[in-house]
């Protein structure tokens, strides 16, 4: 029998086995996974397709930035779940960045700083309370060993973007986004699969429930509407 491959072949399976009744899920650390570790513009070190959520991450550079501005706001909707995070790579090589790379990570925490504050009303509307900066990470690549493991060696002007799975595995790729929409509805596809797969396995194993934070833990957010994509 074969395996199947690449991410269409992986969530054919996994809906195969939820029509089926079989209680299936992501697991926290899936095996033969890779996860990438970056260090981003706040010093911190951080696992740019962590299990337990779905990934949105944008690779742009200095000739896409309008373009990565745009994709950024198109993740608003998103922002604040539990269940996803917003990763942004930037691909610095041969740009005067490298010549002063203190002061263009100066200049990244500066516009996450005004991101955070955009970002307040969208966490509030998924039930999240807490500071969106400790949310916001833009990653720096100076001499492209980042985008390199994530398959892009090549500099590029094009906005490009790779969507995670819970799992940490490949969702969909995009070598180049010019419809923000697409993008949007491939982070809403995978985050509805996986709150199927969470429903499912809570199903295949119902528990009393607890009153005692029951009350405490906050209704899933609802999620936002697919957005029609003229073809």
């Amino acid at each position: 029998m074969h395996s199947p491959r690449g991410p269409e072949g992986w969530a054919f399976v996994r809906l195969a086995l939820l029509a089926l009744g079989l209680a299936v899920s992501w697991p926290a650390h899936a095996a033969g996974v890779r996860h990438f570790k970056a260090v981003d513009a706040d010093n911190h070190t951080v696992t740019l397709n962590r299990s337990g959520v779905i990934t949105a991450l944008i690779g742009t550079s200095e000739d896409s930035q309008q373009a990565a501005r745009q994709a950024g706001i198109a993740m608003y909707p998103f922002q604040g779940r539990s269940d996803f995070q917003l990763m942004v790579a930037v691909d610095l090589r041969g740009s005067m960045a490298n010549w002063a790379p203190s002061i263009a990570t100066s200049r990244m925490r500066s516009s996450l700083d005004g991101e955070a504050t955009e970002l307040k009303p969208y966490f509030l509307k998924n039930g999240n309370r807490r500071d969106p900066r400790g949310y916001c990470h833009v990653v720096p690549d100076f001499d492209g060993k980042i985008f390199t493991q994530l398959g892009w060696p090549d500099t590029s002007s094009d906005l490009r973007a790779i969507v995670f799975g819970a799992d940490g595995r490949e969702y969909k790729r995009f070598d180049k986004i010019d419809n923000m929409d697409v993008l949007y509805n491939a982070v809403r596809s995978a985050i509805a699969d996986y709150i199927a797969l969470r429903k499912s396995r809570q199903a295949a194993a119902p528990q009393a429930p607890d009153t005692r934070t029951s009350a405490l833990s906050p209704p899933e957010p609802a999620l936002p509407p697919a957005k029609p994509v003229k073809p």
